[in-house]
């Protein structure tokens, strides 16, 4: 008798993975069997699986039992928020999964998938062979390096085109892309990259692998009479699904940057002079004057070198800004035909007249912005930014995403709080879609924190305020004793940069035994450093909280020293505004938003079955007496709880074997 698919994938969970040392995991298997009838029922699955579950699997394994019983064989499109999860599904769980089906004779080929990515990230033949002709004639000693790198771009094969292969600078990178590519290309039917498109958009592939960026671009795409940018697929899965609002405030935002006026300038310099350009360059100092006096008025106290990158102000932009704003529009309009008349054209030309629509689409949302969000953005290039987000972001959302007849698995180890996806429900806009339309589950991690952690938290720190010398001087001295207790292997996140440098640099001499790490902006090589060393201290933002795997006994203790609430920003600030009292603001947003990024932090410590860590929390509000403590305490795995040093020390003396000490020994030799 044939079996069903549920049969099918009980029996693959029963006796199929176990003999290939894979065991038997309940809640995984029961979490599998959920995205199967939801995939079966075109439902929306918000399936929430804490660390340890094995989401991935699950879904890998549900989505292909599936398209075995389906009628409609069609791709299935994978979105993650990190580039980490997409190695790890094409070179792990893929091929794993593939290889063990087909031995068992389950599927009879192996499972295929392709990674997308937006146009910057694959190499330009025309370019690649311009840029490395004018390097080889430079005929420099130091160049060699560059040229093997780029050598290894060039044949026949397009898998060879995918830049982020190679060792190359982000400028080269930007010197040899596709991200300007254009049909009127002379070597456009020779061209690798497009053949890859060509063969993408087939339904040859079980899983198109991309980012929530990229899916969201292809929907918005499609809805502005876009080509698509994926073939008919027949499931998404929005894995790492606790960034897809991050991505869709990024989409769906309106930025004109300080520097678009300046590109237009450059764009319409007409050469020779035989040309008479009098009135082009009357229009180009004006748009660069009326773009100017926009951003000076608007900048307020974002201006001057003073202030720090990534900071946001509200704006309101009145009637003198909008009086520039028209002048700046009716300019743009005017650019373009100037040009032609000094005699330009060409590529150029229409990349002139590209330009200036955008700018003049955007500010066209700036002006008639009773819709939207605004402020003033200083970016990490230190230049000034004006944005706009929708208003009504859940009803795009919607429309966009959840309002398809396709189901979707969203999941994520973190989505919820206590089981209630209310909030993410809310900010997402699946709320909109009918109830019977959406299935919840929530399977815990498997992992032992009774016996393999340890919650501690200090009574004595004071209120968290980094502008009070005497907290500054209390998170050091705490630190000062976690480190030797734990001895090192510790990783310390703060929500402020500047009170991370500032301890940092505090603790730098009084820690020298021990490796220490500064983790900037982007700079995640230094985990790379921090995992070798053994019983290294890492001193990280809160992009260190989320998507990196520190498994083993590097990281044993992981140390939070400030609550990560939201930061105040004009989106929140307009949230503020759907609220009768700050009291239900603060339930229904700050709070939750604070559990689940601390969920997220708390899962770097545990990773692993055999893994056991100390988790410490040096915020007074997570105190006996503290605000927050009780909704903490019922949100974070259940573990022993002290505010004892000696706790930590005698916890890492029982559970760590004699390998762990003996860094330490080495670093005092």
């Amino acid at each position: 008798m044939e079996r069903s698919a549920e049969e099918l994938l009980i029996f693959i969970f029963d006796e199929i993975l176990p003999k290939h040392g894979m065991a038997l995991r309940i809640k995984q298997k029961e979490l599998s069997l959920e995205m199967l009838q939801a995939l079966q029922e075109d439902k929306l699955a918000l399936c929430e699986a804490e660390v340890g579950t094995g989401k991935t699997h699950a879904y890998i394994l549900a989505l292909t039992v599936h398209n075995l019983y389906s009628d409609k064989k069609a791709p299935t499109v994978i979105s993650t928020s990190t580039i980490a999860l997409q190695k790890a599904l094409t070179e792990e769980y893929i091929p794993q999964i593939s290889g063990i089906l087909l031995e068992h004779h389950v599927i009879d080929r192996p499972l295929s998938f392709v990674v997308r990515k937006g146009k910057k990230h694959y190499a330009c033949d025309s370019r690649l062979a311009i840029y490395e002709a004018s390097i080889k004639n430079l005929k420099r000693e130091t160049d060699a390096g560059l040229l093997l790198e780029l050598a290894k771009l060039r044949g026949q094969e397009d898998d060879r085109i995918d830049l982020d292969d190679t060792a190359l600078t982000p400028y080269v990178k930007a010197r040899i892309n596709v991200f300007r590519c254009s049909s009127s290309c002379p070597v456009r039917r020779l061209c690798r990259y497009m053949e890859f498109q060509k063969r993408c958009m087939t339904e040859n592939y079980d899983f198109q692998i991309t980012n929530h960026n990229y899916v969201l671009a292809d929907l918005i795409g499609r809805k502005q009479g876009k080509k698509p940018l994926f073939p008919v697929y027949g499931a998404v899965v929005l894995d790492e699904a606790h960034k897809l609002l991050d991505a869709a405030r990024q989409m769906y935002s309106t930025v004109w940057e300080e520097q678009d006026a300046e590109l237009i300038a450059k764009l319409s310099m007409v050469s020779g002079r035989r040309i008479k350009t009098d009135e082009l360059a009357v229009l180009q100092g004006r748009a660069m004057e009326y773009s100017r006096q926009i951003f000076d008025r608007l900048a307020g106290e974002l201006s001057g070198s003073h202030t720090r990158e990534g900071s946001r102000a509200e704006i309101v932009i009145g009637p003198v800004e909008r009086g520039y704003m028209k002048q700046l529009a009716a300019v743009l309009g005017q650019i373009p035909l100037a040009y032609q008349e000094s005699g330009g054209q060409g590529m150029r030309m229409q990349s002139l007249k590209k330009h200036c629509q955008e700018l003049t689409e955007k500010l066209g949302v700036f002006l008639d912005n009773t819709h939207f969000i605004c402020w003033m953005e200083k970016g990490e290039n230190g230049r000034l930014a004006l944005c706009a987000v929708p208003m009504e972001l859940e009803q795009l959302l919607f429309e966009d995403i959840w309002n398809r007849p396709i189901p979707a698995i969203i999941t994520s180890g973190t989505m919820s709080v206590r089981g209630d996806f209310t909030h993410f429900k809310k900010t997402t806009g699946i709320y909109l879609a009918a109830p019977s339309k959406i299935m919840e589950t929530t399977k815990p991690s498997p992992f032992d924190f009774q016996n393999k952690g340890l919650l501690y938290i200090p009574e004595r720190m004071p209120f968290p305020n980094i502008r009070d010398d005497r907290y500054i001087q209390a998170v050091m001295e705490e630190i000062l004793r976690i480190v030797p207790a734990t001895h090192g292997h510790t990783l310390i996140l703060f929500t402020s940069y500047w009170l991370m440098e500032r301890v940092f640099y505090g603790l730098k001499d009084r820690l020298s035994v021990y490796p220490l790490f500064l983790m900037g902006r982007g700079r995640l090589d230094v985990i790379s450093s921090f995992r070798r060393s053994g019983n290294g201290v890492l001193f990280a933002s809160d992009s260190a909280g989320e998507g990196i795997d520190l498994a083993g006994n590097i990281l044993s203790s992981l140390i939070i020293v400030k609550l990560p609430f939201p930061v105040p920003d004009p989106v929140m600030e307009y949230q503020r505004t759907q609220y009768d009292d700050f009291d239900s603001y603060r339930r229904d947003i700050i709070i939750p938003e604070m559990l689940i990024k601390l969920r997220q932090w708390f899962g770097r410590g545990i990773r692993r079955e055999d893994d056991t860590a100390v988790f410490s929390i040096l915020d007074s509000r997570a105190s006996l007496r503290g605000r927050y403590r009780v909704e903490i305490l019922d949100t974070l795995p259940a573990m022993p709880v002290t505010d004892r040093l000696s706790d930590v020390a005698d916890f890492i003396i029982r559970k760590k074997a004699d390998g762990y000490f003996m860094d330490n020994e080495r670093n005092r030799e």
